[in-house]
């Protein structure tokens, strides 16, 4: 089981407008896997792994404390898109729910939370390349499995294809 150390069902209702119909036992789950997933991904095992014991163990410098507060943010944002895909279905809807249930509005969220998790993952990875102790976690041998790359963040959502594999003929 993973802890929660980040944010709780607390943090994210106080930090975004989603509906309160889910209940606390599957938002804390939501908020769990994604903090063991996209978070982890995004700082890479050993910093995610030297974060979470710093905050267990209430050590962390100021520098870790600023990281701290940019992951609170990015968790609470993947959280809540998490959380708006289960409310689009039909298995969050109850029969007092499915005449008020807007999509739109989730929708809407949703789009949001979207760019503003592309821009918090990048002030992340700046943060993290600008800080030389947090780096040197980030990027530490050994790190093989799920290493920090700054690069994963940079992407584009385009897909390149070089010139040698296009083809000039047209379709029929």
């Amino acid at each position: 089981m993973v802890d929660i150390i980040f944010i709780d069902d607390n943090y994210l209702y106080k930090n975004f407008p989603l509906p309160k119909r889910l209940d606390r036992g599957a938002l804390l789950a939501l908020i769990q896997l994604e903090q063991y997933t996209s978070i982890q991904d995004l700082l890479g095992s050993c910093l995610y792994e030297d974060l979470e014991t710093k905050v267990l163990e209430k050590i962390l410098d100021t520098d870790e404390q600023e990281l701290f507060k940019l992951v609170k943010y990015c968790l609470a944002m993947y959280s809540a898109k998490a959380a708006i895909s289960v409310l689009r279905s039909e298995t969050a809807r109850t029969k007092n729910e499915e005449g008020k249930s807007d999509q739109r509005s989730l929708d809407a969220i949703s789009s949001t939370v979207e760019s503003k998790i592309t821009y918090i993952n990048k002030r992340i990875v700046n943060y993290i390349l600008g800080k030389t102790a947090i780096k040197a976690i980030a990027t530490a041998e050994g790190c093989d499995n799920d290493l920090f790359e700054a690069e994963d963040v940079y992407q584009d959502a385009s897909v390149f294809y070089p010139k040698s594999s296009t083809s000039d003929s047209e379709c029929e």
